[in-house]
Order: C-alpha cells, then sequence, then structure tokens
C-alpha cells in the first residue's frame, strides 16, 4: 500500500520540464528587477492608473532610469512572444520542429518590429520639429507594453499547463485585456500628443490606422505566409 501510495505521489512528466523552469527563470528575473527598482515599480503602477496628479513628474523620473525600462522591456518580448508562440501551436502554425526556435523567431520579429517603429517615430519628431510629442508617444507606447507584459504573466500560465478548456478562457480573457490595453493606449497617446502638437481626432486616427492596425495586420499576414 506505501509504495502504491508513493507511485500515485510521483509527479508524471508531460514533456513541459523546460517550459516550466522557463516559466520559473522569467519570475526569477522578474522579482529581481522589482527587488533592486522597487520605486520604478511603484511609480510605473501609479502612472498606469493614473493614482496622482504628479503624471509629467512621474513621465520624467521614469523616463531617466533606462536600466529598468529596459529590463521590463526585455520582459514583454519574452511574455508576448510565449503567447504568440501558445496561439501559433494551439491553430497548427508553427514551422519548427521545436517549440523554442519558434520562440526566438517571434521574439526576433517583434524586436525589429518595435525597433523598426521606434526608428520611424524619432524621424517623424525630427522631420515635423515635434521631438517632445514622438518622445512623449513613445514613452506612452512602450509603458503599456511593459504593463501588457506584467497582465498577461497569470494567463501565461494557465494556458501553458491548463486543460484545453482553462485554454480556452485564457486565451479569452487574454483578449480582452490586449484590446482594452489597446484602446487605453490610444485614448492616453491622443491626449498626451495633443497638449504639445495641434492634431486634430480624424487625423490622429488615420494615424492609429497607418502606425497601429496596420503593422498588427501585416505581422498577422506575415506569420500567416510563413508558418500556414
Amino acid at each position: 500500500m506505501f509504495v502504491t501510495l508513493l507511485q500515485i505521489s510521483i509527479h508524471q512528466a508531460e514533456g513541459k520540464e523546460i517550459l516550466f523552469y522557463a516559466f520559473v527563470g522569467l519570475l526569477l528575473f522578474l522579482a529581481i528587477i522589482r527587488q533592486l527598482f522597487p520605486k520604478y515599480f511603484n511609480d510605473l503602477f501609479r502612472l498606469f492608473f493614473r493614482t496622482t496628479l504628479k503624471q509629467r513628474h512621474l513621465s520624467e523620473q521614469l523616463s531617466q532610469t533606462p536600466l529598468p525600462s529596459f529590463l521590463l522591456n526585455l520582459f514583454f518580448f519574452f511574455s508576448a512572444g510565449l503567447y504568440l508562440c501558445f496561439w501559433l501551436e494551439r491553430v497548427k502554425l508553427n514551422p519548427f520542429d521545436s517549440f523554442w526556435w519558434l520562440l526566438l523567431y517571434v521574439i526576433a520579429v517583434l524586436i525589429i518590429a518595435y525597433l523598426v517603429k521606434f526608428i520611424s517615430l524619432q524621424f517623424m519628431g525630427w522631420l515635423f520639429k515635434a521631438r517632445d510629442a514622438a518622445a512623449s508617444y513613445t514613452f506612452t507606447v512602450f509603458t503599456i507594453n511593459k504593463m501588457a507584459g506584467l497582465f498577461l504573466w497569470p494567463l501565461l500560465v494557465l494556458m501553458a499547463f491548463s486543460t484545453e478548456q482553462v485554454f480556452v478562457v485564457a486565451l479569452t480573457l487574454s483578449w480582452v485585456l490586449l484590446g482594452g490595453l489597446l484602446l487605453y493606449r490610444i485614448g492616453l497617446t491622443y491626449r498626451v500628443v495633443r497638449k504639445q502638437i495641434h492634431l486634430s481626432g480624424f487625423h490622429f486616427l488615420l494615424y492609429v490606422a497607418g502606425f497601429e492596425i496596420a503593422p498588427l495586420a501585416v505581422l498577422y499576414k506575415l506569420f500567416l505566409l510563413n508558418f500556414s
């Protein structure tokens, strides 16, 4: 009887041990950032939830601390990469034999896409003499990205290690979350940029269509063409 109970208590491997350790490593990475830069984390959440009237002061402080910002951007790229990989594997669009090769490819595409977007924004700010507006817009975009990476974390754990039914629920919640963050980012960036340059709502919608929606459509089409 004792042997039977011992056999029942032993963990049965399901081929996700490496993924589990990867999640533990990412959680440790996030904990180290939180421990080394507690003020940055507090200011980031206060700014995102707009719980203080000193928003401009907080933005300047966050902009002057590039190291935690860079590390949280890396965390976002890994979180977004994992999310897209789970989705691509679910719809059977993984062209690689390994999940990890797919993850490296997706993260590389995300980094290149955001790098191109960053350079384009800086160029447009220089071209139209609106560098402050471009800097404010870029700061807002990456702030929302950082929060998206943090908010996606529990849903990613469910998507990675849960049953099919729970996976569907987590995926649906992630769509609601990301859609809400996108709308919040669009509204917030419009208010931020409008304070610095004269911009009509129509022209801002054109910008959103060209720089927010179009790149997502291009990435989606790229994944379909290369992975289908």
